[in-house]
């Protein structure tokens, strides 16, 4: 089967990554050029965007804005986890869970990543999605949220593994009319010799079908499926592939809309993608990545880890990961 669009004639790809059809050679570009590329690999020819007719979204409620001293209280407090929710992330991959975040923690989160997100990037009309990483390393605000205990111990309790390090954090925003997110799984590329790898997903807005919130797909081993799937650098014939053999399978795909303070942490290994922003307002996200204490980098990374030495300086192949950029935030 072959894409109807081929990137091999304008590729988002750095001129170094783009002579041949191998994944094996090392990113030579950016993490922005890398989400640039990444997004283009996205199959959106079934639900095609009309950037013309974007849908109004109702204005957002003002939250009360907490103070410093409440906000470390409320990212300090351990979240109740129960038993079933854990052995339901380890059965499905993934685990929503709603007001772990008050809404004003999250709205002044939201309010002070785009401020600094501004700060770096001028408005482009032609950009479909913009990212930025490290923001803890800038903002205070986003410190509190990345070296949080009450996220940290979160983690290191669905992992089930009794001490956690900071992988990076990601500033996810599609702009309106920004096409769908392809279909992957975060083992695939994070360069992390260790299966107990999670991203904590944290939409910075309500998040309705309409504004492409992450789309879920149920069970641990569903990974296995898509790892049979040759990966294509220049097409969609990946993403289409996965989207046919998740119908075909009948894999259940969670689509439900998300509540301001709701989140996901999904495991490494779990399949998902995004839908496409069809609304007048941007759909950020804050996610925040985390990996067992001890873990390794794998022996060679692939254009697919991006620019991961960016997140460990100094750290070598097959070295464990402990750089100034990865500290621990939970141990027992």
């Amino acid at each position: 089967m072959k894409s109807s669009i081929d990137f091999r004639a304008n590729s988002h790809l750095p001129a170094a990554n783009a002579k041949t059809d191998s994944i094996d050679e090392p990113w030579t570009g950016s993490n922005e050029q890398w989400w640039n590329w990444y997004i283009s690999l996205a199959d959106n020819s079934q639900e095609p965007v009309n950037r013309e007719r974007l849908i109004p979204r109702p204005e957002e409620v003002a939250q009360k804005v907490p103070s410093i001293e409440e906000l470390q209280k409320e990212l300090a407090e351990p979240y109740p986890i129960s038993e079933h929710q854990i052995k339901k992330f380890q059965t499905e991959s993934y685990l929503r869970i709603k007001n772990l975040l008050s809404p004003g923690s999250v709205y002044l989160l939201r309010q002070e990543l785009k401020q600094v997100f501004d700060q770096h990037y001028k408005f482009d009309p032609n950009r479909q999605f913009s990212s930025r990483e490290m923001m803890w390393l800038e903002s205070d605000i986003a410190k509190e949220f990345v070296l949080s205990r009450r996220l940290g111990q979160l983690a290191a309790q669905l992992l089930q593994v009794s001490s956690v390090r900071i992988y990076h954090d990601d500033f996810l925003c599609k702009e309106p009319g920004g096409g769908r997110t392809p279909w992957h799984y975060d083992g695939h590329h994070y360069p992390i010799a260790s299966n107990n790898v999670g991203t904590m997903w944290i939409p910075l807005q309500p998040t309705p079908k309409e504004m492409g919130p992450l789309e879920l797909a149920k069970g641990m081993d569903t990974y296995k499926l898509v790892k049979e799937i040759p990966f294509d650098k220049f097409s969609q014939d990946h993403d289409r592939a996965i989207a046919e053999m998740l119908q075909a399978r009948g894999i259940i795909i969670d689509r439900e809309p998300f509540q301001l303070g709701e989140i996901t942490f999904q495991h490494s290994l779990n399949v998902h993608g995004a839908g496409a922003n069809c609304t007048t307002e941007q759909r950020i996200a804050f996610g925040i990545s985390y990996f067992e204490n001890g873990a390794s980098v794998i022996n060679s990374p692939t254009l697919i880890s991006g620019d991961w030495q960016k997140f460990m300086p100094g750290v070598q192949p097959s070295e464990p990961i402990s750089s100034p950029y990865n500290p621990i935030v939970y141990d027992t």
